[in-house]
């Protein structure tokens, strides 16, 4: 099977959240994921992971070879038993590297350097720039000096891959043209499960401990996780402050912003009112929003395209957006902020992530059963799941104990991003949650508290398919392990969330940070270290 070329992309530079794998783009044909395997963006109250699928690299990667050990900043060129001259491919590497860490107004020099005509034509400076400024913010500066381990592949096509600090790994998947010199034709980048040895189910408890407490001291995280299978919980902690300056912990009570996550909550809400009979997975807004101000969203967008954004509806990131964001408060005041918006393409002909298509969703709620999104929320999800830290806060609620999502600043600082929030988050993300809130809610499901279990089948049936996970209504789908996962993640300024549910075996994964990025790579260590210790064999 030939490698793919993702190309992950959002419409806002300043809010930004991609899950899945980087690269460039060709405009034959989009598709989106979010999938809890892979890094995001940054994206306000946890912007859905899209990614828009491009051309094969073409080409199979055969052959495998072990590269030296080099010295610090340098790159790796050859086999320990063999090595040879450094090689396009391995220059390359460090050339796209290099440019990913570079400052904004460094890199057009570089961009000029080290790819090629082709791919600059397609994406644009801009476009590239964006997507070297993500891989920035998810991976840090270190792979600018990291040597790779392996490579696959040949002068032409091949793949990189590097362990990063804390066990972390990268695929760097990089085209070449024929030319002398060879420049970057395509890449992609994604990330390869941790390497762990399996553990005695007894053993592991103790190493989540260790983990938890090791990645805090070296700084990579922050917040609280959980993992339980049914009824046993096998580990639960917390690390780090809530608020730095009062010097508040994390505790595994502590309410976290979810981001996208609540994107899960507001499918279940959905599916609820299906199954009493008051809406159709294909019925048009207008049918129940029949005073809905824009005309072709009312007429010809139905709840199913909003369900799997496929619907066109754009973002709410705008300058309305940000203008007004210290007073949004209310699904309707989020409408305000982007329905006057044309479609971005013909609803059911593409899909592309849509934070507005989730607020009007919210809206529908609104309208069938006679409360406000929040108290629906409230009263249908969180009270029956036993959810009693889970609310959608506002920003201002200085009784409510929420951590505060924290930025690193240029200078290194710790800064809290609260006031980057709107006042309250919508029906596309932004509420809060703990970690024991996450087990009561994966609980919840198993037991049929929320939703009989064909109802949630629906939610989980994969609507789209890229690669091995899929995406339903609202949930991303995967497969590891031999064992089926739902789940969905979060990320924001200062906010990274995580959560994984094994339908058929009862298994809760649920990281939650308050600062940048820190639930991924927690979550991707925690995720193949518990499968390796209860689904295989020490």
């Amino acid at each position: 099977m030939n490698p793919i070329d993702w190309l992950a992309a959002s419409k806002h530079p300043k809010h930004r959240h991609v899950g899945g794998v980087y690269g460039s783009m060709d405009h034959k044909e989009q598709a989106m994921v979010d999938f809890n395997g892979g890094w995001r963006r940054r994206g306000t109250l946890g912007r859905l992971a899209v990614a828009t699928l491009a051309t094969a690299m073409g080409g199979s990667l055969p052959a495998t070879r072990a590269l030296a050990a080099q010295p610090a900043g340098a790159v790796a060129q050859g086999s320990p038993a063999a090595p040879v001259a450094q090689g396009a491919m391995e220059q390359m590497g460090a050339g796209f590297w290099q440019t990913v860490v570079a400052k904004p107004a460094e890199r057009p020099a570089l961009i000029q350097r080290f790819f090629s005509p082709g791919i600059r034509e397609r994406r644009g400076e801009a476009g590239l720039q964006e997507t070297f400024s993500m891989l920035a913010e998810a991976l840090g500066s270190e792979l600018a000096t990291a040597r790779p381990t392996e490579l696959k592949g040949n002068a032409r096509e091949g793949e990189l891959i590097y362990t990063l600090a804390g066990g972390r790994r990268v695929a760097l998947m990089l085209t070449l043209t024929g030319e002398n010199p060879a420049l970057i034709e395509r890449f992609g980048v994604r990330p390869l499960p941790p390497k762990v040895a399996a553990l005695k189910p007894a053993q592991l408890p103790a190493a989540i401990d260790a983990r938890l407490r090791a990645e805090a001291q070296a700084g990579r995280f922050s917040g609280a996780v959980l993992v339980a299978r049914g009824e046993q919980l096998i580990h639960a902690g917390a690390v780090g402050l809530a608020d730095r300056r009062s010097g508040r912990r994390n505790t595994v009570d502590t309410p976290f912003n979810l981001g996208s996550i609540n994107k899960m909550f507001t499918a279940i809400a959905i599916a609820q009112l299906q199954a009493a009979g008051k809406l159709d997975w294909h019925d048009t807004v207008g049918r129940h929003l029949p005073n809905f101000p824009n005309a072709k969203i009312r007429e010809q967008v139905t709840i199913h395209q909003l369900l799997t954004h496929r619907s066109g509806v754009g973002s709410y990131w705008n300058e309305t957006h940000d203008k007004q964001r210290a007073t949004l408060d209310s699904q309707q005041a989020f409408l305000q902020t982007f329905v006057d918006q044309p479609l971005l393409f013909e609803p059911g002909t593409r899909t592309e992530y849509s934070n507005g298509g989730v607020v009007i969703l919210g809206l529908i709620i609104e309208a069938l059963s006679g409360k406000d999104y929040y108290r629906y929320i409230r009263e249908h999800l969180y009270q029956p799941a036993g959810m009693r830290k889970a609310e959608h806060f506002r920003r201002d609620d200085r009784q409510a104990g929420f951590a505060l999502g924290y930025i690193k600043t240029e200078d290194g600082a710790w800064q809290d991003h609260l006031d980057g929030l709107s006042l309250r988050g919508s029906a596309a993300g932004g509420g809060y949650a703990s970690v024991r809130d996450l087990q009561a809610f994966a609980r919840a499901l198993q037991q049929e508290r929320l939703l009989p279990r064909a109802q949630l089948e629906t939610l989980w049936k994969p609507r789209e398919r890229f690669g091995p996970l899929g995406y339903g209504y609202l949930f991303t789908v995967g497969d590891s392990a031999g064992k089926r996962w739902v789940g969905h993640n979060g990320g924001a300024p200062g906010i990274s969330a995580e959560f994984l549910f094994y339908p058929d075996d009862g298994l809760v994964i649920a990281v939650l940070a308050n600062q940048d990025h820190a639930a991924e790579a927690m979550r991707e260590w925690l995720h193949a270290q518990v499968e390796a210790s209860l689904f295989t064999r020490p």
